[in-house]
């Protein structure tokens, strides 16, 4: 009897059952690999002034607003509905709006619209109201916690990525962006410009239903439209250090772990790049009043000391007098 059952359900559910006539459909890691490859066309800012505000959708409701709806007579109708990702904001008996761009006026008068054919009067009486402004923000790419957040309006993408989990990666060692997308508007801005300068902490605007996704800067994006500084040998960690105007030649140094022990100081080198050609230009680290100034895309090249033959023959036969003592010491002991 049982085997009888099993097989009456297997039949009903291979009726009911279609198969898709494409024979394949798309993952969501699809999609989100597919989205990530669109980012690596978008425009970099690099002059954080320059980014978008968006002053058109102020005191328009967006993605994540939090309402607040009420009738007396209908226990139904109470309770606290927030507008999703897309700005849909569904309320009791099926009432779906979509608040995006509207003003609250605007919205309200859709509501009680709505709520009128079930009411033969009283529709006046419906309570409605706007209870907080959250925008609704999608974080993913180089995060530990990719997902959907409820932000403020000039809340920093510092503070939006700390409540994705924060940067999966290290900013002091590599470079990354972050592409935002918003109101129909693709752009990308360097995350290590950002950290860098704090003034830039509230620059972004958002609006609900915005996206960002982190990535790390590709080398074409870091020598040209991302100025940086290129320090090699001389020092702990050698590499990129990203542009800061007016900084100190030991900016650099710094940023790059400090210089080695066995520095040889008056071989210090930086090779410039300029319209005319690649100059180098030689100067003594311990020079203070003529280090140069550095520039854009600049190469910092710093060497160690070069050990005569002497002196390696010394430090040698310093290592095994060394030797001969602890071996006496042991002999005597």
């Amino acid at each position: 009897m049982k085997m009888s059952l099993v097989f009456a359900l297997l039949f009903l559910v291979g009726c009911a059952s279609k198969t898709d006539p494409s024979g394949s459909y798309e993952t969501f890691n699809e999609q989100i690999a597919e989205y990530a490859k669109k980012q690596t066309d978008t425009k970099l800012i690099t002059n954080l002034d320059d980014l978008p505000s968006y002053k058109k959708q102020d005191g328009r409701m967006a993605p994540g607003f939090l309402f607040y709806l009420y009738h007396p007579s209908d226990d139904k109708l109470k309770g606290r509905f927030r507008a999703d990702f897309s700005g849909n904001l569904r309320l009791p008996y099926n009432v779906t709006l979509n608040v995006s761009g509207l003003t609250f006026s605007e919205l309200k008068e859709q509501v009680l619209k709505s709520y009128s054919k079930f009411f033969q009067r009283g529709v006046e009486d419906v309570d409605f109201k706007l209870l907080r402004m959250d925008y609704y923000v999608e974080v993913r790419g180089f995060v530990k916690k990719s997902g959907r957040y409820l932000v403020g309006r000039k809340e920093g993408v510092d503070k939006v990525i700390d409540k994705a989990g924060g940067l999966r990666g290290d900013l002091q060692k590599n470079f990354y962006k972050a592409s935002i997308t918003q109101q129909g508007d693709t752009y990308s801005i360097s995350l290590n410009q950002y950290y860098q300068n704090s003034k830039y902490s509230s620059a972004f605007t958002w609006t609900g239903g915005d996206r960002i996704f982190v990535t790390e800067l590709d080398e074409s994006e870091m020598t040209g439209e991302l100025p940086i500084v290129t320090i090699l040998g001389g020092v702990k960690t050698p590499g990129k250090v990203l542009y800061k105007s007016n900084a100190h030649l030991f900016y650099y140094l710094g940023k790059s772990g400090g210089a080695i022990d066995n520095l040889d100081y008056d071989e210090s080198y930086i090779i410039r790049t300029t319209k005319d050609g690649i100059y180098k230009i030689h100067f003594d680290l311990t020079e203070m009043d003529d280090l140069p100034a550095i520039a854009p895309n600049d190469i910092v090249l710093l060497q160690a000391t070069k050990a005569s033959f002497t002196d390696k023959l010394m430090e040698r036969l310093v290592q095994f007098a060394t030797i001969l003592t602890s071996v006496a010491v042991l002999i005597a002991l």
